[in-house]
């Protein structure tokens, strides 16, 4: 009888020379290093004959733990043991491998410290946490023509304006933010969890500041007078005079726009499906392992939309001999958009060598509070109180306006990730999200007006139809690209 011993994998089978059988051999136990081999010694049902030839197999430890260069499947792991848990996916070490159950842990990190001491609390045996910064892009605000140097006709006076501010969208450059996500395993297979998170895009605004540097400067409005003014013949293209020396009015107009997304979740996770395998990588196409990991999530999010424009003007009308008139206009028009629903996730990740590949779906369901606020006032000659009114913003229109709408807001997750420790990863990714019910502040302006609202030096500003106020729905987007760390413990 002969043991055949298994030396280390090498590039090429050796040979064994027969060995005339003269007594009986002593039976040799020898020592397995946990740290070197990854699969148990093969045992075989018979063993070489007197005389024959055997070809000893090749071990598959992996890529990197057979000596001199040579590649091998590594389907037990390349990265050696780490107490009972095999090492897993090529690069990330003892920290992930198999599972209680046979599913691999794929990227997972796992402290081969199964147990620690706890005496009154206790910090969460294994956790993530996740920082991101954010370069974002949205759907931008639209405006209706705000600012021109005349009227948006093509009739006299003040004909074939230019459009100076709005008939455009705006802030439609990049937002910057920061996004973080942190939560525990309740068990050491990382089969259940509990997580948390939250996004911001820092507040971002447009702006326009315009007077004398521009000529000719009006406010573009459509009256719906019975009886318009001579100047304006049967126009309804009409327009409110900011800076215009030739007709005694000088003055300033300043438009500022802004808005703010951000939102936060809180969610369930549950392991589903983990696979793993072999597949041919790099230059020589060397195998190397590949595992998977599949979750759902459930959980509850809430994502808020604040945007607003801001127009204030101030105007000074030459009477000759009579006092000048002063008139200083104060308008805004606010929206919010707050989103509260229950969310429903799916996340697979896939990991080769030191990479990681993710790629989540999210759709949220539920309720959107719109909120719309128009306020507007006008201060005559510099004295108070103010007027209530303004231009666009008149007494018809002015106020706090809420309702509640059933939106959806699915969201796209991919992310690249490369190990740098076992615990720590650095992360590119990209994200769409989308608002299905929005209002947003450029929408609710109408720039229909009564003339006779407008606040003046004669009389109290009366009431009327135009311009009226409703609820005018859009839907909303956000994408870009991150870059952060995530730390597992």
């Amino acid at each position: 009888m002969e043991l055949v011993d298994y030396e280390a994998a090498t590039a090429s089978p050796r040979r064994v020379q027969p060995v005339k059988q003269t007594k009986q051999p002593k039976k040799v136990v020898r020592q397995v290093s946990s740290t070197s081999v990854l699969e148990p010694i093969v045992t075989h049902e018979s063993v070489p004959m007197d005389g024959q030839v055997y070809l000893e197999p090749v071990h598959d430890y992996g890529c990197d733990s057979i000596p001199m260069g040579s590649c091998g499947c590594g389907d037990g792991g390349c990265d050696g043991m780490c107490g009972v848990s095999i090492g897993g996916c090529d690069g990330i070490g003892c920290s992930s491998g198999q599972c209680c159950n046979g599913d691999p842990m794929c990227g997972e990190y796992r402290d081969c410290d199964s147990l620690r001491p706890c005496i009154t609390l206790c910090w969460p045996q294994d956790g993530w946490f996740s920082a991101e910064y954010l370069m974002w892009w949205q759907d931008g605000v639209d405006l209706p023509p705000l600012a021109s140097t005349g009227r948006l006709s093509d009739r006299d006076p003040l004909a074939n304006g230019t459009v100076l501010y709005g008939n455009d969208e705006v802030l439609t450059d990049n937002f910057d933010g920061m996004r973080f996500d942190f939560g525990f395993w309740f068990d050491n297979c990382h089969t259940w969890g509990i997580g948390a998170g939250a996004f911001g895009l820092d507040r971002q605004t447009d702006s326009f500041a315009g007077g004398a540097q521009n000529g000719t400067l009006v406010r573009p409005i459509i009256t719906v007078l019975d009886d318009p003014d001579s100047d304006l013949d049967e126009l309804t293209e009409a327009v409110a005079l900011v800076h215009d020396p030739t007709r005694g009015h000088t003055g300033t107009l300043n438009i500022a726009v802004d808005s703010e997304l951000s939102g936060w979740d809180i969610y369930l996770r549950h392991f589903r499906i983990a696979n793993q395998g072999c597949t041919h990588t790099g230059p020589c196409s060397c195998p190397t392992r590949w595992c998977s990991r599949s979750e759902h999530r459930l959980g509850f999010r809430s994502v808020e939309l604040d945007e607003g424009i801001g127009i204030a003007s101030s105007i000074l009308i030459d009477q000759g001999t009579n006092t000048p008139l002063t008139f200083a206009l104060n308008e805004s028009f606010r929206t919010r958009n707050q989103f509260n629903g229950i969310d429903f996730g799916w996340y697979h990740t896939r990991s080769i060598d030191y990479w990681n590949f993710d790629i989540g779906l999210r759709l949220a369901v539920g309720n959107t509070r719109q909120t719309v606020d128009i306020a507007g006032s006008t201060v005559v000659n510099g004295t108070a109180p103010a007027v209530s009114g303004g231009l666009l913003a008149l007494n018809s229109n002015i106020g706090t306006y809420e309702r509640d709408e059933f939106s959806v807001l699915p969201e796209l997750n991919m992310k690249i990730g490369y190990q740098l420790t076992d615990q720590l990863r650095a992360t590119f990714g990209y994200t769409f999200l989308y608002m299905s019910n929005v209002v947003r502040p450029g929408d609710q302006i109408e720039r229909i007006i009564d003339q006779a609202q407008v606040p003046n030096s004669n009389a109290d500003t009366p009431t009327g139809v135009f311009p009226r106020f409703a609820f005018d729905n859009t839907d909303y987007w956000a994408q870009g690209l991150s870059f952060g760390l995530d730390y597992r413990w």
